[in-house]
């Protein structure tokens, strides 16, 4: 009977037991389910477009792994690379012997083999210019460089200031307080141009190229053969360049139009992961000649632009869902007309841009083409012309700054003619997402809103 008894405990005690048991194993399982699910967070103390790049990169590898990542910038590489090491997932850029330039910060840290970036280092300097043949060549300069670079703060030779970011740097050197400054040619000729310093010599050749790799902490160690996998990947499959490209389009229109373009390219962009920038050359020739020799396209063209300019489209593929309207309507000073097509105009002093190409080949009578339309809107107020054919949004912006009085848009538009962007014949495998992400634009109602916020912004809605 006691005996009896006795195995009855037993038994209750071990269910007890595997029920705890159990909890703590689902317990553990939900929690690893968290953790598998839970965001990667890498760190990098590289400044932009630099960080730029290793987000995306890293963000569309794990994608592919089904998981989350993203790149967390730090205004100290040093402190970026600390936590990395302690508290983070990783490091998204260092060089491959990183471990020896800093083993104390790095004791975690698991290299994953497959590159994330090469970049060039280079020099910069104001009031010298001299072949850059290795360190040494900047013995008897003083020199600056950003904290956290290990490499450079090992090499960097003379009289050294080593400060937290490139934008110092280029203010030092522009106050003659450095004679040259080291850095990352992509870093530093971004902050340059966001300066707006002129000043400043890239010298030749780079002092070094480097191979930078991502680094997991090894509590992920696991990963690191798909992460090399995916990253060998994206660089058969082109992906890995052409998710950080900046696609630049060309245009001659002025605002607000070339901001509802811009507004709507970079939200269609947006959407199938691409980058996108607008870029006003000055001219809409000048623009189109561009988008069809060194660009990725035009962002405003009507659909036959090929057959008007033949010898300067070659290249140029039409992406087939309209981004906006070409409306010309004709602007005079005390003659008001009806406007009844091209022949109306047939007797007068007609004035526009050049490059508008339609125009170029409709427009009738005495004909006066210049690159400034605000030259043509003189003109026609001082009583030289007697119509200027613009788009309305330019026209009445021009108009409204400068006080004319007397000047009519006569209707109806002499041009009326939905608008397309044209990629260049590189690129023409994206047209497809480009046209799907227009479309639902459209149908989700930001393309209209794209436009009705800029129209608020110039005060024109």
């Amino acid at each position: 009977m006691q005996k009896n008894i006795c195995e009855r405990w037993v038994l209750v005690l071990a269910l007890i037991f595997c029920a705890a048991f159990n909890g703590d194993l689902s317990a553990a399982a939900d929690n690893s389910a968290v953790e598998q699910h839970k965001p990667y967070v890498f760190y990098t103390g590289l400044e932009s477009p630099i960080n730029n790049i290793l987000d995306a990169r890293v963000q569309e590898a794990f994608r592919r792994l089904n998981l989350k990542a993203s790149v967390h910038v730090l205004t100290s590489s040093q402190r970026a690379l600390i936590l990395a090491n302690e508290e983070g997932d990783g490091d998204a850029a260092r060089l491959a012997n990183i471990t020896a330039y800093a083993p104390q910060n790095t004791t975690n840290l698991v290299l994953v083999p497959e590159s994330i970036i090469t970049m060039e280092m280079s020099v910069y300097s104001r009031n010298f210019v001299f072949p850059v043949t290795g360190w040494e060549s900047l013995g008897k300069y003083r020199n600056g460089a950003r904290i956290g670079a290990k490499f450079v703060e090992k090499e960097l030779p003379g009289k050294r200031s080593f400060l937290t970011t490139t934008v110092q740097l280029v203010q030092m050197l522009e106050e003659d307080r450095i004679d040259t400054m080291v850095d990352w040619g992509l870093v530093a000729d971004a902050t340059i141009e966001n300066l707006g310093v002129k000043n400043l010599k890239k010298l030749s050749p780079p002092i070094k190229t480097k191979t930078l790799y991502l680094y997991l902490h090894k509590k992920h160690q696991s990963l690191v053969p798909e992460l090399s996998n995916v990253l060998r990947q994206m660089k058969e499959d082109g992906s890995f360049e052409t998710i950080t490209k900046e696609f630049i389009f060309y245009t001659g229109v002025r605002s607000p139009v070339i901001d509802i373009l811009e507004g709507r390219f970079h939200e269609a962009f947006r959407r199938i992961g691409l980058r996108f920038k607008l870029v006003n050359p000055g001219s809409s020739e000048r623009a189109l000649v561009m988008a069809n020799e060194d660009g990725d396209g035009d962002a405003n063209r009507i659909g036959d632009i090929k057959q008007i300019a033949s010898n300067i489209t070659h290249n140029l593929v039409k992406i087939p869902e309209p981004i906006n309207f070409i409306t010309f309507y004709v602007y005079s000073k005390g003659s008001v007309l009806p406007i009844t097509g091209y022949q109306s105009l047939s007797d007068l002093r007609n004035g526009f841009r050049v490059g508008a190409k339609i125009l170029e080949k409709n427009i009738p009578g005495k004909r006066t083409i210049l690159p400034e339309i605000k030259r043509l809107f003189q003109m026609l107020n001082a009583g030289r012309l007697d119509t200027v054919i613009e788009l309305p949004y330019i026209a009445e912006k021009i108009i409204k700054e400068n006080n004319y009085s007397g000047i009519t848009k006569l209707t109806p538009p002499v041009v009326n003619l939905p608008s397309y962007g044209f990629i260049h014949k590189k690129h023409q495998a994206l047209i497809p997402e480009i046209v799907n992400a227009l479309k639902e634009m459209k149908t989700d109602g930001t393309f209209l809103k794209i436009e009705e916020d800029v129209l608020k912004k110039f005060n024109m809605n």
